[in-house]
């Protein structure tokens, strides 16, 4: 049994991985933005819970803090906020670029800076959530594609920082997912058809295919692991598929 910090616990993928790791007996410190549904599922689960702005600084190391003096220790931390912005540079906003920055990068570092503080002692596994759109050029996709490669580039520096520590600092990289976030994308049959013909196995990726890599991630048996990005995308961000006619 292991202890995991789960942030972003309540969307989609969060709410996916939370029930697997709870099925495999682990005790679980579950967080998210929206206080409601962050409650009904620690409530279902029996598990510990804390609402906060994972932006924040010192609510992200409370939040750490908490789950330290709940459990004992921490085995590992998982960073899922995220947003959705497809937009070209031209019509993105100030606002909309400081939010999507906020909501992906921002989120991100404050993860690393409290796992760095506190399970050093211990050591652990972190994971961070990209996208297959910060691998390969996307339309659109400014902002957050620019966002993603971020957190990339925050994970194998904060991987080489502490691997001394035995902290572990992995990426997982999905393609468009169905969840609760994606809906307004796939909500019509062509935004159906074309999101999945930009992936090269012509299908869109579901929660559990995503949170099934990142428990392996958290699992202290592949703790040989570190400084990576795993595409869990069908594709999107390394090949391109033959023209669908």
């Amino acid at each position: 049994m292991a202890n995991y910090i789960i942030i972003g616990a309540s969307g989609g993928i969060g709410t996916s991985l939370s029930h697997q790791l709870h099925a495999a007996g682990h005790q679980l410190f579950l967080a998210a933005q929206q206080a409601e549904p962050l409650e009904n599922l620690a409530t279902e689960l029996n598990m510990p819970f804390l609402a906060l702005d994972a932006k924040n600084g010192d609510a992200v190391q409370q939040l750490f803090k908490d789950a330290q003096n709940t459990f004992g220790s921490i085995d590992g931390a998982v960073n899922l906020a995220g947003s959705i912005l497809l937009k070209p540079a031209h019509l993105t906003s100030d606002d909309e670029w400081q939010s999507t920055i906020g909501t992906n990068l921002t989120t991100a570092f404050q993860v690393v800076k409290a796992a760095a503080k506190t399970m050093r002692k211990n050591g652990g596994s972190v994971v961070l959530m990209s996208s297959g759109v910060a691998r390969s050029g996307f339309a659109n996709h400014e902002a957050i594609a620019a966002a993603k490669a971020g957190v990339n580039g925050l994970m194998m520096a904060a991987a080489a920082s502490y691997a001394s520590s035995n902290i572990r600092f992995n990426v997982v990289a999905p393609g468009l997912v169905r969840t609760p976030l994606s809906e307004p994308v796939l909500s019509t049959e062509a935004g159906e058809k074309v999101s999945r013909a930009m992936h090269a196995l012509n299908s869109i990726g579901d929660a559990e295919q995503v949170a099934r890599m990142i428990s392996w991630l958290l699992d202290p048996q592949n703790n040989w692991v570190t400084g990576q990005v795993f595409g869990v995308d069908g594709g999107l961000g390394t090949i391109h598929p033959k023209v669908r006619i």
